[in-house]
């Protein structure tokens, strides 16, 4: 085939939540994946204005972290024709499908598992919008203070530079400015043109670097930093000129997922809690219990899920090499539960999201696709009135 018709397939699809599971396995496909192809990053977000008030799929946590992911992918690897694909869901849609979602769980039958099974069959149809412009563009500041739905650990600050660097003066140990011909913070780069300016008899202006911060500085009742306010009004903008459709299916027939990955390296914030109930012996063996039970309380529903729609599920986490290889390392090489979540849980991955150079994620607060996704809210207001009320062992009424 023509390499101007090869750009246009893609025969890896990677369930896309934005979280560092998905955002290492999109990565590791770019490396593996031949370059003149494209990969579909599948994002799906569900939608309840009548139910829970959410009306639009910029209100979920998954598509603003999915979106500030998408986006350091396509800088850090310019040249791969990175697709987001935005599965946008009415509930409405959930519910027409309702019995055929619950026979595929079958023989589980909890409304946890009819939340999981409803995001993994709609997400692994991949029938939505690759329409980029209607993707907005995150603010260049963006916090867990000033952020509701997406949670970073307490270190995150997406305006620091990747990679940071201390102050050249001797004793400072603040960070340098990107591009400071000093590499100087700006109190040292000021002390290091002083005697450059007395030489000249005026203002030498060397570094550019703060001269332009300087300039671009607004005061901070004017800054309109939330990443969720600008996204909102972007989208709504946009939807006035424009309805979001439907207009594309994805072809990949393969479709990677991040299952495991949180079973193997203490992703869940109750391993967090075993921890501090038996410390790392506890934690060891609820990894270990988790790990064996996998292919009986994930595997089935969601292979079912997925192939319904005619895709084949891999797990790149759960392969032999891997499990075997994280099975050997000592737990404290896994994680650091003395560390806040978002960097002690799964900390090992979050050293390999870090190698491969995508930093966003590397500091995302796990959050399952349920939840993420916002289909558990959805459902589980409309069968039992609450999430309050649908606990995890709930019977999901169409399982009845």
């Amino acid at each position: 085939q023509k390499s101007e018709d090869m750009e246009n397939i893609a025969s890896i699809g990677v369930l896309f939540s934005g979280g560092i599971d998905s955002v290492v396995l999109a990565a590791l496909a770019h490396i593996h994946v031949p370059s003149n192809e494209a990969i579909d990053l599948i994002n799906v977000a569900f939608s309840s204005g009548s139910i829970t008030g959410i009306k639009t799929a910029m209100e979920t946590p998954d598509r603003i972290a999915a979106i500030l992911s998408y986006r350091e992918l396509m800088q850090k690897w310019p040249n791969r024709n990175w697709r987001f694909v935005s599965v946008d869901v009415e509930y409405d849609e959930v519910l027409e499908n309702e019995q055929r979602i619950c026979s595929l769980i079958h023989p589980l039958s909890t409304q946890m598992d009819f939340n999981i099974g409803a995001a993994m069959w709609f997400a692994s149809g991949a029938y939505g919008s690759i329409d980029s412009s209607a993707i907005p563009e995150p603010t260049n500041k963006f916090t867990s203070e000033n952020n509701p739905l997406v949670r970073f650990s307490r270190k995150v600050n997406l305006s620091d530079p990747p990679e940071k660097s201390v102050c050249s003066r001797h004793g400072c140990e603040k960070y340098c400015l990107p591009g400071c011909v000093f590499s100087a913070c700006r109190l040292c780069c000021t002390c290091y043109q002083k005697p450059i300016s007395s030489y000249l008899a005026g203002p030498s202006r060397v570094c550019f670097a703060h001269l332009d911060t300087k300039k671009k500085k607004v005061p901070k009742s004017k800054q309109k930093t939330r990443l969720v306010q600008h996204t909102r009004s972007t989208l709504s903008q946009k939807n006035s000129a424009k309805s979001f459709t439907k207009n594309y299916k994805s072809p990949a027939k393969v479709m990677l997922l991040g299952i495991g990955a949180d079973e193997l390296m203490a992703g869940y914030g109750r391993h967090r809690k075993v921890y501090e109930k038996g410390g790392y012996v506890a934690l060891k063996n609820e990894l270990k219990m988790e790990a064996a039970r996998i292919w009986t309380r994930n595997l089935g529903r969601d292979d079912r899920c997925i192939s319904d729609q005619g895709r084949e599920a891999r797990f790149p986490f759960l392969d032999e090499d891997v499990v075997r290889y994280l099975t050997t390392l000592p737990i404290t090489d896994i994680c650091d539960m003395k560390q806040p979540p978002g960097e002690g849980d799964k900390m090992i991955l979050r050293i390999v999201a870090k190698m491969l150079g995508v930093e966003v994620c590397s500091n995302l607060v796990k959050r399952a696709i349920q939840f993420g996704s916002r289909v558990a809210k959805a459902s589980d207001v409309y069968h039992f009135g609450s999430s309050r009320n649908a606990n995890g062992k709930s019977i999901h009424p169409g399982s009845k």
